[in-house]
């Protein structure tokens, strides 16, 4: 006896809607940045003690992210070192 599949397909009796080219979520708008006018200066800062402890920080901060990237790097090796000395 050959065995009869009882699956059937059935048919549809509404064809399936079009798929729409637009999409269905609209994209937000593109803000930018205006660009800078040309022929005008950025403002300086009026006063220099102003730019040189702009300048200072900016060079500590610099220098207390190299500390923390080899503080970083000395970790790993140390508690390598503790884990062979045990």
């Amino acid at each position: 006896m050959a065995k009869q599949s009882r699956c059937r397909r059935v048919a549809r009796s509404t064809p399936e809607p079009p798929v729409a080219a637009v999409p269905a979520t609209p994209e937000p708008p593109v803000r930018r940045w205006p660009h800078p006018v040309e022929g005008v200066e950025p403002i300086q800062d009026p006063d220099p003690a102003l730019h040189y402890i702009r300048c200072a920080l900016s060079y500590q901060n610099q220098l207390l992210a190299d500390i923390k990237t080899l503080l970083q790097q000395l970790v790993p090796e140390e508690t390598r070192e503790d884990a062979e000395n045990s």
